[in-house]
């Protein structure tokens, strides 16, 4: 019945019930000794007491021991090894022949296997939903970025343009019958305002979406790019299955952004892109032989990454002092 209290028995600090617990195997050897001094049965309840202390310990302490370790699999690993011990000491003092604990201690390994997959598919999981929802909110923010800078660029561009030849028509129409040289001149101005205007436009619609991009693909539009720059460019474009327009844009927008740093920053004499699907991916990889230094947190960079990593992708950027740079992206084409 003490025995049985004993191992219920959860008041006090881990020091206490250690130095009670060492009390009463103290008691029992001495009972013993002072009684037949025969086989020592104390060893008996000193195992189970002992097995109770290592128990206590590893639900305490355990965890903060193991921290590379989840918690509950720090604790499960403990237990799993106090009982390994406490099924060898039953043998030990028993036959010492064929090892039985195997089988137990066997059952222990397998739990805490399955335990851990499980607690590391979970965490896996986990993470890759924080990822994902990180970098869902990236990609919102950069579509927010990007209406303002479209708004930006209509309000002081063309809705400024078409302002003024609303302005320069409505002069005309007044000069018309009165001053016709001078109404042909403001004719003349607002043509070419409309010429600006339209041009504005189109330079909104290729940085929105390109339409060669829509019309004849990656490969026709990268090379549209490659022949804006002045740099040398050379294209190499792979991809036998054309992929969705979401990874379509965002390949396309990892090429234009990379030759425009190239273009500001590197003093580049050569760049090379590379666009190919390697196992469900589309990689695209552009080299320059610059001066390299390339910050990958940049405004620019980093809301490459931010575009890519929505399509559950990844954007790295290798930029050794001295060059070259290589900005590589992965897009699953499945996105």
């Amino acid at each position: 019945m003490l025995m049985f209290r004993l191992l219920l028995w959860r008041g006090g600090s881990f020091e206490d019930r250690a130095a009670t617990y060492g009390g009463v195997a103290l008691l029992l050897t001495v009972i013993w000794a002072v009684t037949s001094r025969g086989y020592f049965w104390p060893e008996w309840p000193m195992m189970v007491l002992g097995l109770r202390l290592a128990a206590d310990w590893v639900i305490e302490h355990g965890a903060e021991r193991v921290p590379e370790l989840p918690p509950a699999l720090a604790r499960q690993a403990g237990l799993s090894v106090a009982g390994a011990v406490f099924f060898t000491l039953v043998w030990a003092v028993t036959s010492r022949g064929y090892y039985w604990p195997i089988w137990p201690i066997l059952g222990l390994v397998v739990s805490f296997v399955v335990r851990a997959a499980d607690s590391y598919r979970d965490r896996s999981s986990r993470q890759r939903i924080s990822t994902l929802e990180t970098t869902r909110a990236g990609a919102v923010e950069q579509q927010e970025t990007e209406l303002e800078r479209i708004e930006r660029d209509l309000h002081d561009g063309a809705q400024a343009r078409l302002v003024a030849l609303g302005m320069s028509l409505g002069m005309a129409e007044q000069k018309l019958a009165s001053d016709p040289a001078a109404a042909q001149e403001l004719l003349a101005e607002a043509r070419r305002g409309t010429r600006e205007a339209l041009e504005e436009l189109r330079r909104l619609a290729r940085g929105i979406h390109p339409p060669v991009l829509a019309d004849r693909g990656l490969g026709a539009a990268i090379s549209a790019l490659a022949d804006r720059t002045p740099l040398n460019v050379n294209v190499a474009v792979d991809v036998p299955k054309r992929p969705s327009r979401a990874v379509e844009t965002a390949a396309y927008f990892v090429a234009a952004e990379a030759l425009a740093n190239t273009g500001k920053h590197a003093k580049a004499s050569q760049v090379d892109i590379a666009v190919r699907q390697e196992d469900g991916d589309l990689v695209v990889e552009i080299v320059d032989d610059g001066n390299g230094g390339a910050d990958p947190n940049g405004s620019g960079l980093r809301g490459l990454a931010r575009r890519v990593e929505a399509l559950d992708g990844s954007l790295v950027v290798d930029s050794p002092a001295g060059g070259p740079t290589t900005i590589r992206a992965v897009i699953p084409c499945g996105s």
